[in-house]
This record gives C-alpha cells, structure tokens and sequence, in this order.
C-alpha cells in the first residue's frame, strides 16, 4: 500500500477466477484473453476500503508464496520490524496462476493438493505483463519462483523460450529461481556409454509411493532405448526408439503399469527424450535398463520430478547433484539465481546447481536465500482495512526468496537504466551482465556450479558502471 492507504497493485489477473458477464462483478476478462478475471487498481483500492473486501476482488494468495515473494522483492519499509522490500517505491502487476487441469495431473502421476501449474498458462501471464508494460511504457522485472525437473535442461523448456524472447524486449527483465534439487538425488549422469553397450541405472521407490514421471534425454547423435526389471525381477523386454513409440508394459507380479514414450527429436535442442511414467511403482529398487542404439559413444542424463511432486523415498542410487537447475532458469539468457547462506556465506545442500545441460554458465549469480525475512498473508478470509492493517511477517528459505531479492535489485537497476536514462535500451541481457560484472566472487573460484560467478552485490554493480577517476 501506498501511505494513504490506496493499493501500490496495479492489476491483478486471477486466473483461477472464471469471468461472469453481465453479473455485477468488479473485475474484467483481460484484453485479448478469454478466461480468469482482472481486476484493476480502482476495484482493488474500493476493496481495502470496504466492510467485506472479498465480494469486490476475490482474489486470494491461499498459500503464501507470491506474497512473501512480492514483499521480499518490493514490500514496504516497516521501521518497528526493522523490514524493507529491496525496491519499496516500485509498482506490482500481479498473475494468480490457475492450477493444473486434473488430467495434466493424472498425466504426470501428480497426487494430492500440491501446487501445480500449466506451462501455457504461466507463458500467457507473461503475455499479459509485457502487455501492461508496454501500454503504460515502464520497465518491467518479472519474477518467475516456480519451476520443473523435467525436461532437457538446456534452454528452459517451451517457457524459457517465451521468456528469452520476452526478455529481448527493452525494459523487460526475467529473474527466474534454479530451485532447490541439489541434494534429492533426482539426477543421474552416464557421462559415457559405449557403441552398443547398455548399462543399468538404479531406482529406489519408496513406500506409498502412488506414481510419478522420469525423463531419459540422450545428446544427438546418440539414441538410446529401454527395459525395465521390475524389484522382483521380472524384465519388461527391450523396448525400441522409433518415431511415435509408445509402450504400455504391466508387470504381473508387482501390478505396476508404466507408460515409455520416445520423442526422437525434441524441438528445443533436437535431442532425444524418453519419457517413463510409473503409476502404482511397487516399493524396492527398479533397474532401467539403457541401450546405446548406435555405432558411437553416447552421453545421457535422466532426471525426476521437483521433490514436491515425489516422495522423498524414491531416488536414484548413484546421484549426480550438478545439472540440477530447474527449468526456465537453465535459458542462458534469463537472469537464474540459485541462493546461499547469508549468515556465514557458505554453500545451501538444497540449492540446485549448474551448469545446464550443454555445459553453459549457470546460475549466473547467488543470492541470500536461507531464513529470508519477509511478509505473510493473512490468516483466514479476513481482509482487514486499510486503516487497520498490521502485516504478519515470517521466514522461508530456498531459491524463490534468492530470486525475490534478485528481483528487487533489478528493479533498482532498471530505475537507473531506463527511468533516469543511463542505459536506455537495458534488457534481461543487460541486467545479468551489469549484476555478473559486480558480484562478490571473494573466496572462490568462479565462475562454479553452485554460485555461477558469483554472489549479489548491487553496490558492486554500481561500482563497475561509475566511471573511475
């Protein structure tokens, strides 16, 4: 909020929220788009004011995590709390993404009422950001705490596509989270396999465990394909790559069935994918038989789902925790921030690390991202007034809270740049260089998997740009 009490939000775009005409509602389908609802500064601004704020907007952050990572970024100076979002005087254009479809969910073997989102949905909020900034000629810094495991790890996925091509745009700027994979052992790397020789990758499955999805990718050239022994070894048979495989293999003995997939050229690197979903996966150690289909070398990685879409007993036994960043952050032209321990400056187990599949820079930087101090949402369907209301703060801890304050530097960064015109023409590119140049790198050696080339330093940015005497 603003000191009279009047809404710093510019609009909001919920998702979640279908668009009713002619009903007497706030809110308004946003341009060119055909579902969720927007609510505009004015609606927000008669909600705060208002007995009962939920029947104007009825939008509500239920979890948390785009609040905190809102306020960490640009929430308001409160001196009794000694709490200050890095840039406070900046706007907000907010998206509340829908969750997942429940197909999508089945898809995947995503159980339970764990957040999860639709790729083109994230990729039309983007849209409708660079739309806004856009219309009202304002950089704009977006920042993207949510990411998967799967997929190639080279250029983000059909997202970070959208994202880089965004980001090209003078003024708009993407600061994406690596996540927090590092230590889950949900990466394996064969950094070699033979001409027509095969080898072994090991699965443990843990209890309860109701089904998830593993993705095989093998370089091009290279083409591999796949069997499956089950723990009470029984052998599924070779598999074969061919275009539009598709195998459905139901294990007798353990009542597992599991779906392979080969896509032969992917369409981001031209690589080959082999996509594996179990669904009712018996408990014990399941071997993935891998073949090398070709008269060369090849190298190949397989990564599972982000650890909240699994459970923690299911792993691979001989892990690699590098190639771990998640996608959209592993497009080498988006700002990727992986976190580390402000305290004592020392490395975060949990923090995905670099570099991305092809062997590219990142992260670029690391943040403080363990026990960041930042606002809650309120507990509740209790709105309370602009005159009356005393924010709750908390802690949290990962990489969305590194890229949050990333964000909040961009911000300022941007201010410099285009607003007071210093660099007018700064874009993502721009700002990841001005933020790589300034980094702390005391104390190791960079650039490295775990900080890219080093820690935030604003001031060190600023240090580099100034012209020297």
């Amino acid at each position: 909020m603003n000191a009279d009490g009047s809404s710093r939000i510019y609009s909001i775009w919920d998702q979640s929220i279908p668009y009713v005409p002619d009903s007497g509602q706030e809110g308004n389908l946003p341009e060119e788009l055909s579902y969720g609802t927007e609510y505009a500064r004015k609606a927000i601004n008669r909600a705060l004011q208002a007995e009962n704020p939920f029947d104007i907007v009825p939008s509500r952050d239920t979890e948390g995590h785009g609040t905190f990572l809102a306020g960490v970024a640009c929430g308001n100076e409160d001196v009794e709390r000694e709490f200050s979002g890095i840039a406070p005087l900046s706007e907000l254009v907010v998206v509340k993404c829908k969750e997942a479809k429940e197909n999508i969910r089945e898809y995947y073997g995503i159980t339970g009422d764990v957040p999860c989102y639709m790729e083109n949905d994230i990729m039309l909020g983007v849209r409708y950001l660079a739309r806004i900034a856009y219309r009202r000629r304002r950089p704009m810094v977006v920042c993207i705490g949510m990411g998967t495991s799967l997929g190639s790890h080279y250029r983000g996925g059909a997202l970070g596509e959208v994202l880089q091509s965004y980001g090209n745009l003078r003024g708009f700027i993407v600061v994406a989270a690596c996540g927090n994979e590092g230590n889950t052992s949900h990466h394996f790397h064969q950094e070699e396999l033979g001409a027509r020789q095969e080898t072994d990758v090991e699965l443990r499955v843990g209890s309860r465990e109701d089904g998830f999805t593993t993705e095989l990718w093998c370089k091009a050239p290279g083409l591999c394909s796949v069997g499956l022994i089950s723990p009470g070894g029984e052998y599924s048979g070779r598999t074969y790559a061919r275009v539009g495989e598709r195998q459905v293999i139901r294990f007798l003995l353990e009542k597992t069935v599991v779906y392979i997939d080969y896509l032969l050229v992917s369409f981001e690197s031209g690589d080959e994918c082999v996509r594996i979903r179990f669904f009712g996966p018996e408990e014990g150690i399941w071997r993935i038989r891998v073949f090398n289909e070709t008269d060369i070398p090849l190298q190949f990685d397989m990564w599972l789902p982000i650890r909240d879409f699994i459970r923690q007993g299911t792993y691979f036994l001989r892990p690699d925790p590098n190639i771990t960043i998640c996608d959209p952050a592993n497009n080498s032209q988006i700002i990727a921030v992986s976190d580390y321990d402000g305290a004592n400056r020392s490395v975060v187990a949990d923090a995905s690390r670099g570099y991305n599949w092809r062997g590219e820079v990142v992260p670029d930087i690391a943040a403080p991202g363990i026990n960041i101090f930042g606002p809650l949402p309120r507990q509740g369907n209790v709105m309370i007034s602009a005159g009356d209301a005393t924010p709750r703060y908390g802690y949290r801890t990962g990489s969305s809270a590194a890229a949050a304050v990333t964000a909040g530097a961009a911000v300022l960064l941007a201010e410099w740049g285009i607003v007071r015109e210093n660099d007018i023409n700064m874009d993502s590119v721009g700002v990841q260089k001005y933020l790589i140049r300034g980094a702390n790198r005391s104390g190791r050696a960079f650039p490295n998997e775990e900080w890219g080339y080093g820690t935030l330093d604003l001031y060190g940015a600023f240090e580099v740009i100034r012209p020297k005497p």
